[in-house]
């Protein structure tokens, strides 16, 4: 009796490894805003069924996946609104593995630069760079190109520049460009 036991011990033990093994064997990843990544660290056994679905629970796309070794399969989502969506990964026992998801791109601006007039012919620059090295600074008075700078580290860039008898002072505007191809004018703010 006491091995019986034993036994069914060792066997709910053993049966509780594989389906822990199970689960981490699959692996869903989003690499992109738009796109995710379905692994198998091992072979799978049988038929493999990925579903995804939308906010609404509406499914967008069922794929069937008989193979019989390890793999990743990617699937591009961008022809789709940007949204919520759920992906479930399943086998004949049932689910093996759900995750959710956001396709939304969230874009930082990688310079950021204000002007702000400060009376008698000054003006305040501010650039913010996170990524550029170098940022090229031009002034315009109207059409015509007054100054221009290389500027090496952009970050945190805080500048008064005075303009010696502006023919347009209602049109001074500032170029700021940056190594990673960046491109802003700014005029000033009064």
């Amino acid at each position: 009796m006491k091995k019986l036991f034993t036994m069914l011990f060792v066997a709910g033990i053993a049966t509780g490894v594989f389906a822990k093994n199970d689960e981490k064997s699959v692996e869903i990843r989003q690499t992109e805003p738009a796109k995710v990544m379905v692994a198998f660290a091992s072979a799978p056994e049988g038929v493999l069924t990925v579903k995804i679905t939308d906010a609404d629970n509406r499914l967008v796309l069922r794929d069937r996946i008989t193979k019989t070794e390890a793999f990743a399969k990617r699937y591009d989502l961008n022809a789709l609104p940007v949204g919520d969506y759920s992906i479930e990964v399943s086998d004949a026992n049932g689910t093996l593995r759900t995750a959710t998801f956001n396709t939304e791109v969230v874009v930082k601006p990688l310079v950021f630069t204000r002007v702000t007039e400060m009376g008698d012919n000054q003006y305040r620059l501010l650039v913010s760079s996170l990524e550029s090295k170098d940022v090229t600074v031009q002034i315009y008075d109207g059409d015509k190109m007054i100054h221009t700078e290389v500027i090496d580290n952009p970050q945190g860039l805080h500048k008064i520049y005075t303009i010696n008898k502006p023919s347009y002072p209602d049109a001074i505007s500032f170029k700021v460009t940056a190594s990673n191809g960046f491109e802003a004018y700014a005029a000033s703010v009064k």
